[in-house]
């Protein structure tokens, strides 16, 4: 045993154990796991692939959906939709080429336009049948359609459904054209472009490209003369749409098929490519038996090795382990002298290296365990008491009311108040109403300030009074309103500070208003593009981290959004519908009311 027990020994007993059986085991556990790697590996590589055809897809798509809105959105269209008759056949087509045949994108080559009012009239860029069109006007979607103000529908029509003596297929968009004033629809438009559009991105990719809709229906595929067509199952379908993207293995008649798939973000249709199983893998199955051979030679040479190796390694190692032992009692405090080969004396000088490290560590942790006593001392020396100071604000304010100078007395007591709040009773979350009392203090100094220019109005129900809100949530906003808002402009400034249930959300929506100067589109989108990201410039701290400090609370779907045009910025708080619990939102009280 002695004898069995040398490092000699152990090296050639553990290289054989551990080089030839696991070479045996490889070839019937390991093999099908590395297949599925690589098959990740794959699929990621397509995955990037398809994302950035998901992207120019997405595009386009918003490209229509620019185009379309120009459209609706047009002053003469929308007069034309509403009083049809008060225009002539002749300004009819005049109105179809400037507003229609007009529009450029360099992400679609043609666009079939078509709109149609609610009194029985069309107007389109293109020649329409007209038994087509009745079939259009009272089916199913056109009726759901109407109902909905501002609503936006996608679909695909083959040469069997569609409206047009073009019977090529077309990706359609359909939108309600809607009088703002009365938000009432007044028509419809049906913006479609040619499915060669998104064939023509999607030929970029190998295999077979398609895309498909909720119901399973193939909008556009990418499939060449001679394929043979991929049949999507039912249950295939099922698992696609259980994720955002992915990658599954298909079977479709004895063959397997590799699919990767991604969503259209606009639509939510799937971007699906379908690559044959064996093309990927034939290079893979014959870089595997080369492998195997090449281990095997590998192995046999490394095992002529191991017999020399291990002999020039176990005698130093022996000598390294006596020396060792020798200083095992010393705490460090003796070094080993370098002997054997190279990789031993290294060894051997790392260690020596080690030890010195760790005794200078030693000595500065207590040099540092020290200074860090020394400087608690001092911190606790130097500690204010912050309850001396409202004490004494206290003393001064009733020393202003007694000298009759009420102005520095609400002053004094707002502050104090709010000095109060801050120290707090290490509560998080406090009422809505301890939050207003608190936004009422703030006012209340803003006002010496600012006067009759400022005015606050506070419109929240009193049962929301008891919601839970997170304490200080409100003056780095109502801040923002006074100095960002109403100090640069003319006039008499007012903020308005209002709640309202959202019961079918269970969400509480809290607004701050203020018919301020307002701020411009582009900082808005950047303000809320870094609310969203989480990060961003330096003047957006306050409001980044009252944002933040609601996530952290409710979760990802709560925090702020802000909106402006002229003369008016809303600062909206999403908070969920949940009554203040006392005995959870409060620490113990303090000794800081004495």
């Amino acid at each position: 045993m002695q004898r069995w027990n040398s490092i000699h020994n152990q090296i050639l007993f553990f290289i054989l154990l551990f080089l030839i059986i696991p070479l045996f085991i490889s070839a019937f556990w390991i093999d099908k796991p590395l297949e599925r790697v690589i098959e990740n590996k794959i699929g990621n590589a397509t995955s990037e692939a398809l994302y950035q055809i998901d992207f120019n897809i997405e595009l386009l798509l918003q490209d229509m959906l620019k185009s379309a809105v120009d459209i609706s959105t047009n002053p003469n269209i929308t007069s034309l939709l509403k009083q049809p008759n008060s225009v002539t056949y002749y300004e009819k087509l005049r109105l179809a080429d400037n507003a229609m045949n007009k529009l450029y994108s360099s992400y679609f080559s043609e666009s079939y336009v078509t709109l149609l009012d609610m009194h029985g009239n069309w107007l389109s860029n293109k020649i329409v049948q007209q038994d087509l069109y009745d079939e259009y006007i009272q089916s199913d979607w056109y009726k759901e359609m109407l109902k909905e103000p501002f609503g936006i529908s996608w679909m695909a029509n083959d040469s069997r459904n569609y409206i047009y003596y073009d019977k090529s297929q077309l990706v359609t968009l359909i939108k309600t054209i809607t009088d703002v004033q009365t938000n009432q629809n007044i028509g419809i438009e049906l913006f479609s472009v040619s499915e060669s559009d998104f064939r023509k991105y999607m030929s970029k990719l190998d295999g077979n490209v398609m895309i498909m809709d909720q119901q399973g229906k193939i909008i556009s595929s990418s499939m060449k003369a001679g394929m043979d067509p991929i049949e999507v199952l039912p249950e295939d379908v099922s698992k696609i749409w259980d994720s955002s993207k992915g990658q599954l293995i298909v079977e479709k008649n004895h063959q397997k098929w590799i699919a990767s798939y991604d969503t259209i973000g606009l639509t939510g249709w799937k971007l699906i490519q379908f690559i044959p199983y064996d093309t990927v893998f034939k290079e893979i199955f014959d870089l595997r038996r080369t492998n195997m051979i090449t281990v095997g030679i590998i192995v046999i040479v490394f095992m002529l090795l191991a017999f020399s190796i291990s002999y020039r390694v176990s005698k130093p190692v022996k000598l390294l382990n006596k020396r060792m032992k020798e200083i095992e009692k010393n705490d460090f405090n003796s070094s080993l002298a370098l002997s054997g080969p190279n990789e031993i004396a290294t060894l051997i000088d790392t260690y020596n290296h080690m030890a010195r490290q760790i005794r200078d560590l030693l000595q500065r942790l207590k040099e540092e365990y020290v200074q860090k006593e020394e400087m608690r001392f001092r911190a606790l020396q130097a500690q204010i008491n912050p309850h001396f100071i409202l004490n004494t604000l206290n003393n001064i304010k009733w020393m202003a009311y007694i000298r009759n100078d009420r102005e520095v007395g609400e002053m004094l007591s707002s502050l104090g108040s709010m000095m109060e709040a801050s120290i707090g009773r290490g509560e998080t979350l406090i009422s809505l109403k301890e939050e207003m009392d608190y936004v009422q203090h703030y006012i209340t100094l803003m006002k010496l300030r600012y006067n009759d220019k400022l005015s606050v109005e506070f419109h929240i129900p009193e049962p929301l009074m008891k919601q839970e809100a997170i304490k200080f949530m409100l003056q780095p906003i109502i801040e923002n309103s006074i100095h960002h808002g109403i100090e640069p402009m003319e006039g008499r400034g007012v903020i308005t500070i209002k709640a309202v249930a959202d019961q079918e959300h269970n969400q509480m929506i809290l607004t701050v208003t203020d018919n301020g100067v307002g701020i411009h589109p582009d900082k808005i989108d950047d303000i809320n593009l870094i609310l969203l990201q989480g990060h961003g410039a330096s003047q957006s701290i306050g409001i980044r981290n009252v944002h933040e400090r609601i996530r952290l609370q409710y979760g990802e779907g709560y925090g702020l959004h802000i909106q402006s045009k002229a003369n008016e910025t809303t600062v909206e708080f999403n908070l969920p519908l949940k009554t203040i619990e006392e005995g959870n939102a409060y620490a113990s009280e303090s000794t800081a009311r004495r």
